[in-house]
């Protein structure tokens, strides 16, 4: 009985868990990252980024890093996802995707952390590889 109540008092915060619906929001936060990185909106997509970014970097920094690597990588032409991480804290849903990517001058990897809240992603982080070499 008691194994009863408890499954029955667990029910309610599991409602607001969905792997599935989460990871959907984040693909859909990927394509709308990339179409905002590729016309140069890097300012805008810091300004609605979650405090988990604005925290790990400035707003200066982030536009400076992104537009110099995109500026090298040319605009996004395609990519997949290759893994998925969902986690379910009490600070909210936190979906992390590593994805291939090929952009116009160059191949990357890429991983993107997003706070999933009601169905939108909110980019958290972001991490790109590229086999450009710097000179």
């Amino acid at each position: 009985m008691k194994r009863l109540w408890i499954m029955l008092a667990t029910l309610p915060l599991l409602a607001g868990c969905n792997a599935v619906s989460d990871t959907k929001a984040a693909e859909q936060g990927v394509d709308a990252l990339h179409q905002a990185f590729s016309s140069g909106q890097f300012a805008t997509v810091y300004d609605g980024s979650a405090p988990e970014m604005k925290n790990s970097i400035s707003r200066d920094a982030f536009v400076s890093t992104f537009g110099g690597v995109y500026s090298r990588t040319g605009a996004y032409k395609s990519g997949k996802t290759t893994g998925w991480k969902v986690n379910y804290g009490t600070g909210g849903n936190i979906v992390a995707l590593n994805r291939d990517a090929q952009f116009q001058n160059a191949r990357g990897t890429e991983e993107f952390v997003f706070r999933v809240q009601g169905g939108k992603a909110v980019l958290a982080g972001y991490h790109v590889k590229t086999d450009l070499r710097v000179e």
